[in-house]
């Protein structure tokens, strides 16, 4: 539990700013705003957490949750949970460009992705998941069985030109019946064994949203027939976010399923794969379905350095304080930094000139200091020019 709260960095800038705190508009808004800049310039060893990447790391599955509060691109590694790492488990941080570029072939990237207010963490890594393709959806015979509409679906067609993996998709249409669902299913798939997957096992689909109004989720089953089956919703993408308009990556992760008669996990030759929609949404073209496949993964943790300061009583992690009681998430050699870049910010907004420089120097040494003794732990972002 971190030793300050906010009641303590404004003692400690009182007497330094000679009692003048009551000239100033707002003194919480000044101290925020010193102490976010202060975590915005240096990597404090304060600053480094730790959380579970979501999901599980896969192969082949590039897309992931960014932490909310990762600051900048400050990630310092990806470690496995449960299994030994190597020296060559070394990560290499690139922009998403050239991760796009590289990630199928080299192995061990990291990239962030920054779309639309919208951050995703992207990791290529070689891990023993032992996945396999449920169904290619490369067409609708060559799966085994045939696929066929579920629900309000119609013009079910096979699309060469707009597809993710393999040579097509499949393509469906919503009617105009005003029904809640909409999708495809196939009940002669060639078999399956999900045997070593139905405990902690997920299935991945990628499906192509035209527009994202009045789609409540998505639905998937699997089993032996359309009686006996295992059914699981997804109401976000891989990553935690909501549908979008375009290719959306979804999971399935089987800890959340329902069953429904008693299916035969030897046997799987059944699959439903639909959404759930308003019965409003009614008379929409090009929806597409591609590429269903099983993987079990690898728990590992991100560790990264958080852009959130302060934590509040309730042991929650913030941006910035509200109440006295906030806890600030410094140790005793990092709190000089922020008492300093606080006299200097209010120094400044009081016009005392002279504090706000002495301030801003004795900040300049410390933070040098600081910097000596505890380097930053941070992935150095790097660039290929030249492919050999």
């Amino acid at each position: 539990m971190p030793q300050y709260i906010y009641a303590d960095l404004k003692s400690a800038i009182t007497g330094r700013l000679h009692n003048q705190l009551d000239q100033m508009v707002d003194v919480r808004v000044a101290l925020n705003n010193a102490v976010r800049e202060v975590f915005s310039e240096n990597d404090l060893r304060s600053a480094k957490r730790k959380s579970v990447l979501a999901p599980n790391l896969f192969t082949d599955i590039y897309q992931y949750a960014c932490p909310s509060d990762l600051k900048h691109q400050k990630i310092v590694g990806i470690q496995p949970q449960t299994m030994d790492r190597t020296k060559e488990n070394r990560w290499q941080l690139v922009g998403e460009e050239e991760f796009d570029q590289r990630k199928q072939y080299d192995k061990n990237l990291i990239a962030i992705s920054d779309k639309d207010f919208t951050r995703k963490l992207l990791v290529s890594a070689d891990i023993n998941d032992n996945g396999f393709t449920l169904a290619s959806l490369d067409s609708l015979t060559g799966d085994g069985g045939t696929w066929s509409v579920f629900g309000d679906a119609e013009n079910l067609s096979v699309d060469t030109d707009d597809f993710i993996k393999g040579n097509a998709s499949i393509k469906y249409d919503i009617s105009s019946a005003g029904g809640t669902t909409a999708g495809i299913y196939n009940s002669s798939l060639s078999t399956a064994d999900l045997t070593n997957y139905v405990s902690a096992g997920s299935i991945f689909i990628w499906a192509y949203v035209t527009s994202a109004t009045n789609l409540t989720n998505f639905i998937l089953r699997v089993g032996t027939d359309s009686s006996n089956y295992y059914s699981m919703t997804a109401t976000t993408t891989n990553e935690g976010l909501s549908f979008s308009a375009g290719w959306n990556l979804v999971r399935f992760d089987f800890s959340g399923k329902s069953t429904t008669g008693t299916p035969t996990d030897t046997t799987i030759n059944y699959v439903a794969l639909y959404m759930t929609k308003a019965a409003g949404k009614i008379s929409e073209t090009d929806y597409r379905f591609d590429h269903i496949i099983v993987k079990k993964g690898k728990i590992f943790n991100v560790i990264y350095y958080t852009r959130y300061p302060w934590q509040n009583v309730s042991s929650v992690y913030c941006i910035d304080s509200i109440t006295n009681s906030d806890y600030l998430c410094v140790d005793a050699e990092e709190f000089p930094l922020v008492v300093e870049k606080c006299v200097e910010h209010c120094a400044e907004e009081v016009r005392d000139k002279d504090d706000a420089a002495i301030a801003k120097n004795n900040y300049k040494e410390k933070r040098s200091e600081y910097r000596r003794n505890y380097r930053s732990e941070a992935i150095q972002s790097q660039s290929t020019y030249y492919y050999f």
